[in-house]
């Protein structure tokens, strides 16, 4: 999606439900995901005019800014995880809502999201979005070979993870 005559309303409309989905496999959460499109939004309408005479493709730069802000909210969150507040009803009421959302999840969604971030960025780059190892270099500002690592990576831990739960369990 190109051209000088796209308005920010058209972008939005036309790249929304592609970049939700995106920023809900980077992670795992859907009122995250909305939060992160938001910001993402917030800071390409911002250079939306730079954007277009920079010749930038408006999807691409949007994608960029959301997966630096879904690593960047993953590192926040592991160097100061969040403390629930609230009564011990609110804490049960929490935990019951994310067993539902665990079950109804399929054993990929349980893999995607035990991947370190930028595994899983990679991952969901490559296979979800379809770019190429060049296009996700740029977008996660690494080398074209830290990409083919973290692909590798990531399948050998999807295939060994899915094999074992796909093995008859021992007891």
């Amino acid at each position: 999606m190109s051209g000088d005559d796209l308005t920010f309303d058209e972008f939005v409309i036309a790249s929304a439900g592609r970049l939700l989905r995106t920023a809900v496999f980077l992670v795992y959460d859907r009122h995250l995901a909305e939060d992160l499109l938001q910001t993402t939004y917030e800071r390409v309408a911002r250079r939306w005019a730079r954007i277009l005479r920079g010749g930038h493709q408006p999807e691409a730069y949007a994608r960029k800014v959301l997966v630096n802000l879904a690593i960047d909210h993953h590192k926040r969150r592991k160097r100061r995880p969040d403390l629930p507040v609230g009564g011990t009803f609110d804490v049960e009421r929490l935990t019951g809502a994310r067993e539902t959302y665990a079950a109804a999840g399929t054993p990929l969604d349980d893999v995607l999201a035990a991947l370190p971030v930028k595994q899983r960025a990679v991952v969901v780059l490559r296979y979800w979005c379809d770019l190429s190892e060049q296009e996700i270099a740029e977008a996660l500002g690494i080398s074209r070979g830290t990409v083919k690592s973290h692909t590798s990576r990531a399948m050998t831990a999807l295939r060994r993870q899915l094999a074992e739960e796909g093995a008859p369990h021992e007891r």
